[in-house]
């Protein structure tokens, strides 16, 4: 009974959740993009498009986390993952592989992502689980994304994307790490 108080409600809410789409341009529901067809891009091309930039998404498999990260040239990463503030965040560009560091908060490890050409941005495949997400990429940092006066380094991320593959650098990070989600 308790629902059909509630039906005019999502009667009301239909046409505007209908309109509602990701940061690609995806209804809710619709199909998770494939990678199979897709152009895989490469390390050089991500170091020149994502360094100083940021990137907007969702993790679409395994979960809808979204994410809206700032990428700073000197490696650290300034941003939210689902609405929690990124805290000792960095990147590296590892072969044609992005790796995400994230030493404290919710969710801690080494997570690296392979980027695919998409109509509005990227999809995203996780070389650990193989969990896709989608981006797009936006000039600078029009968020004004900072690290609220917390000064990090991320010499330990970048010295290990010189010494190890990213699949060694996730296992690696997950020895260290208390037991995470796939980001």
């Amino acid at each position: 009974m308790r629902w059909l108080a509630v039906l005019p409600l999502l009667l009301l809410l239909t046409p505007a959740m209908a309109q509602l789409r990701d940061g690609n341009g995806r209804k809710p529901g619709e199909a998770v993009p494939s990678v199979r067809s897709a152009v895989r891009v490469t390390g050089d091309e991500l170091r020149r498009e994502v360094t100083g930039n940021t990137l907007t998404g969702r993790v679409i498999s395994g979960g809808s986390e979204y994410f809206s990260e700032f990428h700073a040239p000197d490696g650290r990463i300034f941003g939210h993952n689902n609405d929690e503030a990124v805290q000792d965040g960095c990147w590296v560009v590892r072969k044609d592989e992005v790796c995400f560091s994230y030493g404290a908060g919710t969710i801690t490890g080494v997570f690296c992502w392979e980027y695919f050409r998409a109509p509005n941005g990227y999809t995203l495949r996780s070389t650990r689980t193989g969990a896709i997400g989608t981006a797009r990429l936006e000039s600078g940092n029009p968020y004004k994304w900072d690290d609220r006066g917390r000064q990090w380094s991320c010499d330990a991320l970048l010295s290990w994307s010189r010494q190890y593959s990213p699949r060694d650098m996730a296992r690696l990070a997950a020895d260290r790490s208390s037991p995470a989600r796939d980001r």
